[in-house]
């Protein structure tokens, strides 16, 4: 089947990547797996055989009797045909993996976040320049909103690096391996309050941090948590963003 370009598809088939992929995921009988984006079943195959409870998330119609054709005599997979933006989990704690496509990875990872007491970790292939924009460090350049969103709640490890070769049609860009794993006594901040407050901070990224964030914060908050007004926002910490967020809740 040929890859469609509108649907962000590339479709894995080095075997040895492959491998290295699913002793990344390393499935268990009886766990609660979700996988977006299953293609043709090249990592699906062998967590169907792991045991695992797999839920598979397929937008593309024309791949739906493909994979049914493949698992459906399997009892522990179920079939999903739907937009992976449009999941609700619930029944977890799920360990959820994928192959996204770059105009959906940061829309979907942030949903996973705002539902991630449903999340034990996440596994996804991803353009190797958006890992990096997640696991990156305050003072790096990288970071920035999806950085501290996404570090607020889980601990981001980057895998193996995939060239393009390794997909069916080859990608432009290289892709990267990245785990996100769900803390486990998370700082109680509320992501709605946190996520304007570091959308402010970053909204002007060449402008102080005072200056981006002055209509909503005093100097005085500020200064509570360590932070200098002339600091620019990827200089700031997520503890520090954390913080803040609660002073502003406590001052409500």
């Amino acid at each position: 089947m040929k890859a469609k370009k509108a649907l962000g598809q590339n479709f894995l088939q080095d075997e040895g990547v492959i491998h290295n992929i699913v002793k990344i995921i390393n499935p268990q009988a009886g766990e609660k797996i979700i996988e977006i984006g299953p293609g043709q079943g090249a990592i699906t195959q062998y967590l169907q055989a792991s045991g695992a409870d797999l839920q598979l998330i397929e937008l593309d119609h024309d791949l739906i009797p493909i994979l049914q054709q493949q698992f459906a005599v399997h009892d522990n997979v179920t079939l999903h045909h739907m937009d992976a933006l449009k999941l609700q989990l619930e029944g977890g704690p799920f360990k959820v993996v994928g192959n996204l496509p770059y105009n959906i990875s940061s829309p979907l990872l942030i949903s996973m976040l705002y539902q991630s007491t449903e999340v034990s970790q996440m596994i996804f292939m991803l353009q190797k320049e958006v890992v990096k924009r997640i696991c990156a460090t305050p003072g790096e350049k990288l970071f920035g909103r999806l950085s501290v969103m996404l570090q607020h709640r889980f601990e981001c490890i980057g895998h193996l690096s995939i060239p393009p070769e390794a997909f069916i049609p080859r990608p432009k860009v290289d892709s990267q391996i990245v785990q996100l794993v769900t803390k486990k006594d998370p700082t109680n901040v509320p992501l709605p309050a946190l996520e304007k407050l570091v959308k402010q901070a970053f909204a002007m990224r060449r402008k102080t941090i005072w200056n981006n964030l002055k209509k909503m914060v005093s100097l005085a908050q500020m200064e509570a948590v360590g932070i200098d007004p002339g600091q620019r926002a990827e200089t700031i910490s997520v503890a520090q963003y954390e913080q803040l967020t609660l002073l502003l809740e406590q001052a409500c």
